[in-house]
């Protein structure tokens, strides 16, 4: 599975409606072709381009055809902090063209790519070069997520700092707590594991990703992301999982 960016997730949709409903995370929806409608809030916007939403906004979308592209970002994640800035005091905002939507990012029209959008967290004066210790952490977590009970404990003893040192240091550099950021890492690879091998059911896809079984999996994916597994391998000919590098 690309290891990219554990605290995004970028899928791809073709045709493909969904029902209202809520999740914990930042999320960015954009078409590259046909425009869109979507329920925001119990308010209808049809004929969109795209929309950006705070954690917990009820929304649901209606595609009938061309694509549309999903970002699903960790609020406390560098990244999510930003839309976070950009939205300000509002739950989600509209953009009826590709241009409504570069001015909010800070793009240059004619300059978009799902590449150049996801860089925009790179060039932020928040980010800092990553602690030796830091990486060591990160690469020790992409090898060993899929053992179930991994801990915070087993990442600092890897990398000879306390629990309570690499807590602070990994927030303060990645955003996120290392708990989140393994939680998303089983979540891309389960959900990654779904949409491209369907021959494996879904229990073997929770305990290849670190789950205790299908159940803890489907709690956490429809938490942060608002699908079951199940409805998720059902679209899984529609929906496409994007490997976006932004580091």
């Amino acid at each position: 599975m690309p290891n990219h960016n554990p605290l995004l997730l970028a899928l791809k949709a073709k045709k493909s409606n969904v029902e209202i409903h809520k999740h914990a995370a930042f999320q960015i929806v954009f078409t590259d072709d046909y425009p869109f409608s979507t329920t925001l809030e119990s308010q209808e916007y049809p004929d969109i381009f795209g929309f950006v939403i705070k954690p917990q906004v009820a929304h649901a979308c209606v595609c009938n055809q061309g694509n549309v592209v999903i970002l699903n970002i960790e609020p406390y994640s560098i990244l999510g902090k930003l839309i976070a800035e950009q939205l300000g005091d509002k739950n989600a905002i509209v953009f009826y063209t590709k241009v409504e939507f570069q001015h909010f990012l800070g793009m240059q029209e004619g300059d978009f790519s799902l590449d150049r959008l996801l860089d925009l967290n790179l060039q932020n004066s928040l980010i800092q070069p990553l602690d030796t210790r830091i990486k060591d952490s990160i690469t020790f977590i992409h090898k060993h997520f899929k053992v179930e009970n991994i801990s915070t404990q087993d990442v600092a003893n890897h990398v000879f700092l306390s629990p309570s040192r690499l807590a602070t240091l990994f927030k303060q550099q990645i955003g996120s707590s290392i708990s989140k950021y393994l939680l998303w890492t089983r979540l891309r690879n389960a959900i990654f594991q779904i949409l491209t091998a369907k021959d494996k059911n879904l229990t073997t896809i929770a305990l290849e990703s670190g789950f205790y079984d299908s159940s803890q999996m489907t709690k956490y994916m429809y938490q942060l992301f608002g699908i079951s597994p199940s409805k998720l391998k059902q679209k899984s000919d529609l929906i496409q999982f994007l490997a976006i590098v932004t580091a």
